[in-house]
């Protein structure tokens, strides 16, 4: 035996053990037990890594993106012509990717390139936020313009795929309205759940799953056409079958922030 390797570890071993305890607390971090196949050399340096986070976090100082950036100058909107503003748009975001901040807008076709570059150059500039060494910072653009039509995406996927593979929480998007509406009867909640999961019932394993987005309508009463399209083995294990959804859902804005599901009609093919 190699006393010098084997004590090396228990050295480690003893030092991790130390570390975990010192940032239980003092951050109160936890931690699950760590992978046998972990080398404790590479877990002394993540957990060297997470106490200089927690000291940087411990002592950053609240600063505006825009001193952040060194307080650059934006062209203001009205002197850029129309052909520039994509151009104008690239130089901006290079400014904050100089600084390892990430600008993002998921439902692009819904935003302006000039509504983005007010955004860019007079809103975010303002926010304040915390900056930490070697630390990425992302934002998005719905998170402070909410997108109708992202927050039908987000409701309706999590229903369906939480529905589909029966997570706990998969019910969270449905409205806690007393009665809701399937096929244009209503229905008490419970039911609205019931029927939801008798869809799936037969499915042992999902092999293909996609949701196509096909007609967004938020204007007399919020309605979103999505297709599920669904290849599944049974539970009795005897085949595959291939089904596609065909749903119109109704929605609405919840207290909390985002769209819950009131309703739907279905088509199965």
């Amino acid at each position: 035996m190699d006393y010098s390797e084997d004590a090396e570890k228990f050295f480690l071993n003893e030092q991790n053990k130390k570390k975990k305890k010192e940032l239980k607390e003092k951050y109160d971090a936890d931690f699950y037990k760590a992978d046998d196949a972990l080398p404790l050399e590479i877990e002394n340096r993540f957990l060297d890594s997470v106490m200089s986070f927690e000291e940087e976090w411990e002592n950053a100082e609240e600063i505006e993106i825009y001193e952040y950036l060194d307080k650059p100058k934006f062209e203001n909107i009205e002197n850029i012509i129309e052909v520039d503003l994509p151009f104008e748009i690239d130089r901006v975001l290079d400014i904050y990717h100089r600084k390892n901040i990430n600008i993002d807008v998921i439902e692009e076709e819904d935003v302006t390139e000039k509504d983005f570059y007010k955004f860019l150059t007079e809103e975010l500039p303002k926010q304040k936020f915390y900056p930490i060494t070697g630390m990425t910072t992302n934002y998005i653009y719905e998170e402070f313009h909410p997108s109708d039509k992202l927050d039908s995406k987000d409701a309706i996927e999590d229903v369906l795929y939480g529905f589909l593979n029966n997570y706990e929480y998969k019910d969270l998007y449905i409205s806690k309205e007393k009665t809701l509406n399937v096929n244009g009867k209503e229905v008490e909640r419970k039911e609205f759940i019931k029927g939801l999961s008798a869809l799936f019932e037969d499915v042992e394993k999902a092999i293909e799953r996609k949701i196509e987005f096909k007609k967004f309508n938020f204007e007399d009463k919020n309605e979103v056409e999505a297709d599920l399209i669904l290849r599944y083995k049974t539970k009795d294990g005897s085949k595959e079958i291939d089904k596609i959804f065909k749903f119109v859902f109704e929605l609405i804005h919840s207290e909390y922030g985002g769209m819950t599901i009131t309703g739907y009609e279905l088509k199965m093919l």
